[in-house]
């Protein structure tokens, strides 16, 4: 049972055991006799402990079990709330709480942090050639590769329409590429095939991390990531680049 449905019984439970001897209470500010009174009159509490104990007890599991299926389904609408619904990754929403809340950790235990964003290459051309659905599936397999790709503590999410952003505690720029270059290779090994024919990318990486930028605050680091990332389009695309010291 859980812990609600526990807690609400015992609520009740303590309320029902209030009745009988909350009017003993009352008999004897009357001056008279709890043994005497119980003792005349058995049945009387009998029926006001067991079946009010029952009652109060059951109706109390009740709300407790409401209780416990209301804050599931709160914990359901928050997670679909902070989930993108194509590619089953976390959104751009919660990319960023999580970038504001693992930077403030990183700067309190003095370590690195890193940010891979990723973008599809010639995305568009998908869409144009091979159709919207295939350009959907390809984005599904790309958010499947990335998730796959990424490790535990590590936080992958669809942050724009073919733009992906993967947070990294604990690493420096060159664990940062590292896996970003595992990433940008999976996605190349993608093909998804449909009647019109196979479409397949690549992608354009950038990385920046707090051990080679110094003392940013959060957003900088994610627009740092963000520069690199065009600096890898202008250099040719289908590579990783790693931000260097100049603050965004």
């Amino acid at each position: 049972m859980s812990r609600n449905l526990w807690r609400r019984a015992a609520q009740g439970a303590v309320l029902a055991l209030g009745a009988p001897f909350g009017w003993l209470g009352i008999r004897l500010l009357q001056g008279e006799t709890v043994s005497g009174e119980l003792s005349s009159s058995p049945l009387l509490y009998m029926y006001l402990c067991v079946p009010t104990l029952l009652v109060f007890t059951g109706f109390g599991a009740v709300i407790g079990l409401h209780e416990d299926r209301l804050e599931s389904a709160n914990r359901r609408l928050e997670e679909l709330s902070f989930t993108d619904p194509l590619t089953g990754l976390k959104n751009l929403r919660y990319f960023r709480l999580r970038l504001e809340e693992e930077y403030a950790s990183a700067r309190r235990e003095h370590a690195p942090i890193a940010i891979a964003i990723l973008d599809l290459d010639h995305f568009k051309r998908v869409n144009d050639e091979l159709g919207h659905q295939t350009g959907d599936d390809l984005l599904e397999a790309c958010g499947c590769a990335i998730l796959e790709a990424s490790r535990r503590g590590e936080t992958a999410a669809r942050v724009g329409g073919e733009e992906f952003g993967i947070l990294l505690p604990g690493n420096d720029g060159a664990s940062g590429v590292r896996v970003a270059e595992r990433v940008r290779e999976s996605i190349a090994s993608i093909a998804v095939s449909s009647k019109d024919g196979v479409a397949q990318i690549t992608a354009s990486v950038g990385v920046a991390s707090s051990a080679e930028l110094g003392c940013l605050e959060a957003d900088e680091l994610y627009g740092a990531a963000d520069a690199a990332l065009y600096q890898a389009k202008r250099n040719g695309r289908d590579r990783v680049v790693l931000a260097g010291g100049v603050r965004t």
